[in-house]
């Protein structure tokens, strides 16, 4: 393997360790953070260390970034309820 997809594989392994301890201690936040569905969340939870590295270690870029701008005043958990409701109504199209 080389250096690139050895340094993609431990960031893409990073980010999913990262985003998983995020969906257990608060999910909402996570999906907000993320921009997981609630799927996506359920499958995270339950992700283990090795399915995480097979993950990791597809030579494929993982982080998905989103441009999001927090509506001002509204709470995070408030924006990230609605963006749930967006990204569930995006899958069914």
């Amino acid at each position: 393997m080389s250096t690139l997809e050895e340094d993609l594989s431990q960031l893409n392994f990073e980010y999913l360790m990262l985003a998983r301890e995020s969906v257990r201690s608060n999910a909402l936040e996570a999906a907000w953070r993320f921009g997981l569905n609630q799927k996506q969340l359920s499958v995270m939870e339950t992700l283990t260390v090795e399915k995480m590295r097979a993950l990791a270690g597809n030579s494929r870029a993982i982080i998905r970034l989103l441009p999001l701008k927090t509506p001002q005043h509204m709470a995070p958990s408030v924006h990230s309820a609605l963006l749930m409701s967006e990204l569930d109504n995006e899958e069914d199209v």
